[in-house]
């Protein structure tokens, strides 16, 4: 008998004694309590009780999990027959030599060897044998279906994890490389950088290792990244931002939106030398949040989808597995803009 089956029995072994219980209540008390000889139905079932509980064992503990469920069915077949032979054989025993001396209301005049009444008698031996066969299929089939339904949460989980840390050390690269270039320069605005630099970090450290976060936040951070991306580019940037609707009332996924925005300048404004543009316009209405964002691609501009454009590649993932059915993305690029619109349906992601 395999060992997980001998473990799974000892667990739950008050679940067998209320089968058999049970069985024995609807059989005994119930079908076969207004005959006359009660008494001698009652003990006839006792006795052919070790043989179905036997059988039953047999096929739960060790034919099912050896060879049914390991797809082994040419074996499971040949050992099911051999199990019904025996148990046709061995009903056969207990019938000539136990059930019929005790009364002679089973007793008949077939020969050991009649092969039609031994297997006619399987009928009072299969039906508890099936049901409790039955039972054990459908209990493994939930069990499988909830262990496969939990390995196959924490895949996803484990995916997210993954994905949310990668927006971390991209956002750094880039924001490190803004600051480092305003350092280059000795400009007086790298202390500042390096103040904001430092709430964002804090706001990824502390405060967005969560499945959902307020609205607000989120767009508070995107305005401290955007504050950094001023700095370097002064009056050569045109920057829109609008934010409309109340904020409070809805959670995100956190960081879902900052990549967006990082697009904006890394693949758009930061290559370019010349005047450019981030128009940014959010709103929030009937529990939907819909993002438009719009920005000039320069002359010689790198290809979001390339090796840069890990952050693109990441959000996609992330909404997939955040807002599956719940959200709608559209990216569309010409010679001179690139522009994204997205919509999430943030109905149960109230406050």
């Amino acid at each position: 008998m395999p060992i997980e089956s001998m473990q799974e029995f000892k667990k739950e072994w008050a679940w067998h004694v209320l089968f058999w219980l049970g069985y024995l209540l609807i059989k005994i008390f119930i079908v076969e309590f207004f005959r006359e000889d009660f008494g001698v139905v009652l003990l006839v079932e006792l006795i052919s009780l070790p043989l179905k509980m036997f059988l039953v064992y047999v096929l739960i503990f060790l034919l099912i999990p050896r060879y049914l469920l390991n797809k082994h069915y040419l074996e499971f077949a040949a050992w099911l027959v051999i199990l019904v032979v025996f148990a046709a054989f061995a009903r056969r025993v207990m019938d000539i030599y136990i059930t019929y001396p005790i009364s002679m209301l089973y007793f008949d005049k077939a020969d050991f060897w009649d092969l039609g009444t031994a297997f006619r008698n399987l009928v009072f031996v299969y039906p508890v044998v099936g049901l409790g066969t039955a039972i054990y299929l459908m209990s493994h089939w939930i069990k499988d279906y909830q262990m496969r339904t939990q390995l196959q949460q924490e895949k996803l989980q484990a995916e997210l994890k993954y994905l949310k840390a990668q927006v971390h050390p991209h956002f750094l690269f880039n924001t490190i490389n803004n600051i480092y270039s305003l350092s280059l320069d000795q400009s007086p605005k790298t202390s500042q950088a390096l103040l904001e630099l430092s709430d964002l970090l804090s706001y990824m450290l502390y405060e967005c290792n969560v499945d959902r976060i307020s609205l607000k936040k989120e767009i508070e951070l995107i305005e401290n990244y955007i504050n950094l991306e001023r700095l370097r580019y002064s009056d050569r940037l045109e920057l829109q931002f609008k934010v409309k609707g109340d904020l409070d009332t809805v959670k995100v996924a956190p960081l879902i939106l900052l990549p967006f925005v990082d697009n904006c300048f890394k693949h758009g404004a930061g290559d370019s030398i010349a005047e450019c543009f981030v128009h940014f316009n959010l709103k929030v209405e009937n529990q939907k949040m819909l993002l438009e964002l719009r920005n000039s691609v320069a002359e010689v501009s790198a290809d979001p989808g390339g090796k840069s454009g890990i952050g693109l590649s990441n959000v996609k993932k992330r909404l997939e597995r955040e807002y599956p059915g719940q959200y709608q993305l559209s990216i569309n690029q010409t010679d001179e803009t690139f522009e994204v619109k997205l919509t999430i349906d943030l109905e149960d992601e109230k406050a």
